[in-house]
């Protein structure tokens, strides 16, 4: 074939003159062209952050649990997941097992190797530890927050892994320990008065032989709950959750009953002797001092259906079951 019968396409020849005016038309075309493949990589771009970036479902049969406070420990524990623990905190001592399982955290420091290195195919985190949870979600953790902020928080989270993790049995069975000690202590509360109560939750003593100052449950969303169930009003009309009082605090507040959260009888004890410095304030003149030395009674787990009996029988008398939570009997 002869070159000669070779053509070029029509415009192919058009002069300088002519062709501007087709890149004029063309440009708006390219552009919207340009623009539908930036909107449409954007949105994928977007769907693909978000997928990465969503909370993955909680297994129904984890075999490999972290858990990252002793409220989160015993939540697990009491909805029969204990044997696929093998990750919990410094912090963490009951039940009795949990002591023989490694350590991967302490309060607020996360070592996260460690927990990288169990591949746990969940992770239990309280839920205001959102950095926490950030951070092992980016790894690529599956990572479910738990609120045991509240009472109210604290069944939904018991509801919430029981059912997930196929332990609805054991989370109904908790669920109504619950329903049975809300119900005994607004019973017991029923038509009496509404006392003005102290919740002391942590202070040291030093060997003072008096109480120098403490910290209280003021409006922390789970004690300051339990009292209102029980039948009572927080002495505390602050704002914050958790305030320290001095002597003179304590004494302005003149609540008419005081609980007092302790680690052990002998801190008991020595709480008792601290408390009589103040014998001015209408709960220690009257003797409505009370001191809980459970240890289950500071942590906002499924064991709180006991505290709430307690603080019920504490701020409305019953008997018998009032005299063993008193001061006198330490």
């Amino acid at each position: 074939m002869s070159d000669s019968a070779i053509k070029d396409p029509p415009h192919a020849s058009a002069s300088p003159a002519q062709a501007e005016p087709l890149a004029r038309k063309a440009l708006p075309c390219v552009l919207a062209i340009l623009f539908v493949l930036g909107l449409t990589a954007a949105v994928w771009g977007h769907r693909a952050i978000r997928a990465s970036t969503a909370p993955r479902p909680i297994p129904q049969d984890p075999q490999c649990i972290v858990t990252l406070a002793p409220s989160v420990t015993e939540t697990a524990f009491a909805v029969g997941l204990g044997p696929k623990i093998r990750g919990v905190t410094t912090y963490c001592r009951y039940p009795p097992a949990v002591l023989d399982i490694p350590k991967v955290a302490g309060f607020s420091d996360i070592n996260v190797e460690a927990i990288l290195r169990l591949r746990p195919d969940l992770v239990i985190t309280p839920v205001d530890k959102k950095e926490t949870q950030g951070e092992l979600e980016r790894l690529g953790l599956t990572v479910m927050p738990m609120d045991t902020r509240s009472l109210s928080g604290l069944r939904e989270a018991i509801r919430d892994l029981g059912y997930a993790t196929g332990h609805r049995a054991d989370a109904d069975r908790i669920l109504g320990d619950f329903d049975a000690a809300v119900a005994f202590a607004r019973r017991n509360a029923l038509g009496k008065p509404r006392p003005r109560v102290l919740f002391s939750v942590m202070h040291s003593y030093a060997g003072l032989g008096y109480i120098s100052q403490l910290t209280i449950a003021g409006q922390d969303g789970f004690f300051s709950e339990l009292l209102e169930i029980c039948g009572g009003v927080n002495a505390y009309e602050g704002a914050l959750p958790f305030p320290t009082l001095s002597r003179e605090a304590i004494m302005k507040l003149n609540p008419d009953v005081i609980i007092d959260l302790m680690r052990d009888e002998a801190e008991g004890r020595e709480a008792a002797e601290g408390w009589k410095s103040l014998s001015n304030v209408a709960a220690i003149r009257d003797g409505r001092l009370y001191i809980f030395t459970d240890e289950a009674d500071t942590v906002p787990g499924p064991r709180a259906y006991l505290t709430i009996r307690k603080i019920a029988a504490a701020i409305h008398p019953v008997g018998g079951e009032t005299a063993a939570l008193s001061a006198e009997g330490l």
